[in-house]
């Protein structure tokens, strides 16, 4: 035992606090055979002056009731340190004695006279305590070494708090670890957007992110600094005690990207309003919404009435010009929240969220008197013949689609460059007059 803790402590510095000399001086030998760095005191007075200028590892000091200055050093330096390992060695037994050491962390306890075999074990004990401590310590400095040369945002909850957390995390958020903010103030970062996880239960985000996303989930945040960033967060679960790891990789740039062609690939090249795919599907995720929130909308198909006869007269470059001019005037009288696509060669349409028909059919009549009065580059005045029908409960995408197309055909059975509505029975008649 003596040579292993011998080989073990030579960097372990220890604070011996005895006031009988003949005592003192055996268990230095005793101590300096063992360790490279050995100091010794008379007192606590003196014991918690050189601890304050030294920090020993290990600190042994002996307790007289008669004599309560050592007790006192070592509720002091408990105040200041819940690391260091403390030995006691006394002569009593006295129950207050014992709890006053309990209740001040006492890692050992030696009766005297001193068993020099169990004093032994307690230091071999203590030193193996500093040494893990010491491995924890530069495994934690490695961790956050390795955090710190992250560019991701790491942080790690616990308990509901942020124990720790790297560079990056503390320059976007402005948080400081070290305080152990609430994970409640990370809510305060996170924009209820479109595409992105927002929390439905604040109070209970972190079980959300793990029982409906998996751990995992795109974000927007935006900081109190004005910082904001897309990032795609990865949560797991470290250690028994229910510590989440937290990795959130920057993404604002590849989502910037992604939009960018995904607006590509939605839109008309020509007309740059939404192209018949988009519409689709929109369409479809707004059937859906209806029929839960039982909130009406409408549609809209427009026709240029004879553009085959632009195109012979005036040339296709010229047909092209005017379907782009005219869908930048219907851009412009209608709202943010009206879904504008082209339909086909000559067909646009509008979804109208939350208007019932006869509303939609008021925005038509704008639309239509607004293209016939305005005055196109190389071909003058066009006219549009229009359909509008509206959702309810139980339609699907095809019969709508169905019913704002013969309501179409019926304006154009009527002379064109007017507005009409589905009506089942006298619109399926006329149209059936058309042979469709």
């Amino acid at each position: 035992m003596e040579k292993n803790i011998k080989g073990s402590c030579q960097d372990v510095k220890v604070l011996y606090v005895e006031d009988d000399k003949f005592s003192r001086e055996k268990m230095l030998r005793i101590l300096e055979r063992r360790f490279a760095n050995v100091l010794l005191a008379e007192s606590g007075d003196e014991g918690y002056m050189l601890y304050k200028q030294n920090h020993p590892n290990i600190i042994i000091a002996d307790i007289k009731l008669d004599k309560m200055n050592s007790l006192e050093m070592i509720e002091k330096i408990r105040q200041q340190d819940d690391q260091v390992q403390i030995i006691v060695t006394t002569a009593n037994e006295d129950s207050e004695l014992l709890l006053q050491l309990i209740e001040n962390n006492i890692n050992h306890f030696i009766l005297k006279p001193i068993d020099l075999e169990k004093f032994l074990l307690s230091i071999q004990k203590s030193v193996v305590h500093i040494e893990l401590e010491r491995k924890l310590e530069k495994q934690r400095e490695l961790n956050s070494f390795l955090m710190n040369f992250q560019d991701n945002l790491i942080f790690v909850v616990e308990n509901e708090k942020i124990i720790e957390s790297n560079r990056a995390f503390a320059a976007f958020t402005d948080f400081n670890s070290a305080q152990s903010p609430d994970t409640s103030t990370l809510l305060t970062l996170f924009v209820n957007e479109a595409n992105y996880f927002f929390p439905k239960k604040p109070e209970k985000w972190l079980e959300e992110l793990f029982a409906e996303h998996n751990g995992m989930a795109k974000v927007k945040w935006k900081a109190a600094n004005g910082k904001e960033g897309i990032f795609l967060i990865k949560a797991t679960i470290i250690l028994e005690e229910k510590q989440y790891l937290f990795v959130c990789t920057d993404i604002t740039n590849l989502e910037v990207e992604y939009r960018k062609n995904e607006l590509l690939v939605n839109l008309d090249p020509m007309t740059r309003t939404y192209n018949r795919l988009k519409f689709s599907n929109i369409l479809t995720h707004e059937i859906e919404s209806a029929e839960a929130t039982h909130f009406p909308f409408s549609i809209i198909l427009l026709d240029i009435d004879d553009f085959q006869r632009i195109n012979e007269k005036f040339g296709y470059h010229i047909g092209d010009e005017v379907l782009s001019t005219l869908a930048t005037i219907v851009q412009q009288l209608i709202g943010e929240s009206v879904v504008f696509a082209r339909w086909a060669g000559k067909e646009f349409i509008l979804l109208i969220p939350n208007v019932n028909q006869q509303t939609a059919v008021d925005l038509a009549e704008s639309i239509r008197t607004l293209i016939s009065e305005f005055q196109f580059q190389s071909v003058g005045s066009i006219t549009c013949s229009f359909g509008v029908t509206e959702f309810s409960q139980g339609k699907s995408k095809n019969q709508l689609l169905r019913e704002v197309d013969q309501a179409l055909l019926f304006s154009k059975w009527k002379g064109k460059n007017c507005v009409n509505i589905f009506q089942e029975q006298e619109n399926e008649n006329k149209v059936g007059v058309l042979g469709v």
